[in-house]
């Protein structure tokens, strides 16, 4: 029985799979090669790999990592009728130029729920996200230590709760509140739901879902499935682009979770989150925006002594 299934889901284009060649290499540094633990990594994806994301997935597997590849295409996976007329691209929250493909939220409804169902975790005790652009560039002792000892149902990296554009959370609070007004006998639907239904709809919030980790047992209660496949019923997903972060974030609120935040770990998504000591935290944050505005934060690419100083970085971790 394996603790933890490692997950990755790839998007088939070359930016991605070099994204995911950097990913993958810092998770077995940082963190996979200090594990004491049963764990494998499971990765979906379309097309093909690079050449340089084989040989690591080889190397990876000479030393006993244990991966599993499945080829999917997204679309059947989640079972998307092709009958469905849904907007091609939804529009982009703060960009007018892009806008969130029918791909982009197959996605959603991917980590929302259809994954869930996969056979390949059968084995795991916990399911543990990444996306192709997680980047853990830093991981100290006590991170491993809670990874390893983890008890609760769902754990998030510290500082990542954030709030979500109510442009694509449009109607989630009214559907939650029709799924809880049909549901008030159930147990772990709790009084205040009204207030989080609420809360949905005015000042969404959402965990950082890019990275997180989840007890499959408390994935299979009742209610949880029977809100998820009403939230699936409403078509939300795809007409106004409700991502599985915010479907989490509401989920565990309404049906009750005990909650691990992890600390001690310099991470990047997009922005970089330090968890470790409050002094390196400061130093690090106001470096790491100093690069972003000069477009040179690609930490995880390629880190200088420079960079590696004020990141607390003691060795070269590549």
């Amino acid at each position: 029985m394996n603790k933890f299934t490692f997950t990755y889901l790839i998007r088939n284009d070359k930016k991605t799979w070099i994204d995911f060649y950097n990913s993958l290499n810092l998770l077995y540094k940082n963190i996979l090669s200090k594990l004491q633990c049963h764990f494998k990594v499971l990765i979906f994806y379309e097309g093909n790999p690079s050449s340089e994301v084989n040989e690591l997935i080889d190397y990876l597997i000479k030393k006993n990592i244990k991966i599993i590849l499945k080829k999917i295409s997204l679309k059947n996976y989640v079972k998307r009728s092709s009958s469905e007329n849904y907007l091609k691209n939804f529009p982009h929250v703060s960009d007018i130029t892009k806008g969130f493909s029918l791909g982009y939220r197959d996605m959603c409804k991917f980590f929302a729920i259809d994954l869930f169902n996969d056979e390949e975790l059968n084995d795991s005790d916990y399911y543990v996200r990444l996306d192709t652009d997680s980047f853990f560039l830093d991981v100290n002792q006590e991170f491993i230590f809670m990874l390893e000892n983890i008890r609760e149902d769902y754990g998030y990296i510290h500082n990542t709760i954030q709030k979500e554009d109510k442009a694509v959370s449009i109607g989630f609070g009214n559907c939650l509140y029709n799924f809880c007004k049909k549901n008030e006998s159930l147990k772990y639907n709790p009084k205040e739901y009204k207030v989080i239904c609420n809360e949905a709809s005015i000042n969404p919030k959402i965990y950082y879902t890019n990275f997180e980790i989840i007890k499959l047992k408390w994935l299979k209660k009742e209610l949880y499935i029977k809100l998820l496949e009403h939230i699936v019923k409403s078509r939300g997903i795809y007409q106004f682009r409700w991502g599985d972060a915010l479907i989490r974030y509401y989920s565990i609120k309404l049906i009750g979770a005990n909650l691990l935040v992890l600390k001690g770990c310099l991470y990047k998504h997009v922005k970089v989150f330090d968890s470790r000591n409050l002094y390196q935290r400061i130093l690090s944050f106001i470096y790491s925006k100093i690069k972003y505005k000069l477009n040179n934060d690609n930490f995880e690419k390629n880190l200088s002594s420079i960079d590696r100083f004020f990141l607390g970085l003691k060795r070269n971790i590549y």
